[in-house]
């Protein structure tokens, strides 16, 4: 199975004023074209698809032409979950024409993705963050978390103001959280999470809105299921492989801010098959305006 990995697009991100959309529909366009030559099966977005809670009219149309043009009416599968950017109602309100296609859109971890047959594959179960689907005579078991915090997780998980005690009662929640759903993987399956949270050690840029207070809103490396054959991770602008573990920042796919000016942007294309180490290729995107800093 062939998946392509993004994620943070910031769809009506303003720099210093100025819109960014043009750049950003220059993306989507060399990025479904990466879709359609590289013969991809599956695409993961793992969050941050919008900058703010409200975004323009013309982001909101950019993002639907995207998932038009990503899915190729129904023969691709499409996974999209929210980051700590997103407006959950917003972002899944187009779920009435996405489901056609068998896009899948999550809002919060409560939310089920839908069930049923499209022209290149198969859900064939679901239950809270989390799905099977059947492509190509093979079958991936799928962990799709969107941005978990404590107020959409609709859980008290705080309760105490120490950091250090914060911190160890959000990592405790959600490792318990993806042990539970790692459950369901299975030795025949192509074993696949996505998410959108921080993990202790990732670099970070200037452009992220932290979602961890100090380090309240954190998780370890090894809360993440050795199970788990690929994790496609959404936040962190920079690109990055976290540790010895198939981890993986996909970064934002244009700079948002001074602090990127130093990096190349990219996606993950990865080959995989059940019960096999992936094969991770990095897809570099074009600096279609590159910042510059006058001193």
């Amino acid at each position: 199975m062939r998946i392509l990995h993004t994620s943070d697009w910031h769809l009506g991100k303003l720099l210093e004023g100025n819109s960014r959309l043009n750049e950003q529909e220059k993306f989507i366009n060399d990025f479904a074209n990466v879709v359609r030559e590289n013969d991809v099966d599956m695409v993961i977005i793992a969050g941050d698809i919008y900058d703010t809670s409200n975004p323009p009219a013309k982001a909101e149309a950019l993002f639907c032409k995207a998932l038009e043009d990503i899915s190729d009416g129904g023969e691709r599968c499409v996974v999209v979950i929210a980051g700590n950017h997103d407006n959950p109602d917003r972002l899944t309100s187009v779920i009435p024409l996405a489901s056609e296609n068998g896009i899948i859109i999550l809002g919060t971890p409560q939310d089920v993705p839908i069930t049923g047959k499209f022209s290149g594959f198969e859900i064939v179960n679901s239950k809270e963050s989390y799905f099977e689907v059947r492509i190509k005579n093979e079958t991936a078991c799928v962990i799709a978390l969107p941005y978990p915090s404590e107020k959409r997780l609709n859980d008290i998980i705080f309760e105490s103001f120490d950091e250090e005690e914060m911190q160890r009662s959000y990592s405790e929640k959600i490792k318990d959280m993806l042990d539970k759903l790692s459950k369901n993987y299975r030795e025949d399956t192509i074993n696949i999470l996505t998410s959108h949270l921080y993990v202790n050690g990732g670099e970070t840029c200037s452009s992220e809105r932290p979602i961890q207070l100090g380090g309240s809103l954190a998780v370890n490396l090894s809360d993440i299921p050795d199970t788990v054959q690929y994790t496609a991770l959404g936040h962190l602008h920079k690109a990055q492989k976290m540790g010895n573990k198939n981890v993986y920042y996909s970064g934002s796919p244009i700079q948002y801010s001074e602090s990127e000016i130093g990096y190349s942007k990219l996606c993950y294309l990865v080959d995989i098959k059940a019960n096999e180490n992936p094969k991770v290729k990095q897809i570099y995107i074009n600096n279609y305006k590159p910042i510059e800093v006058w001193k």
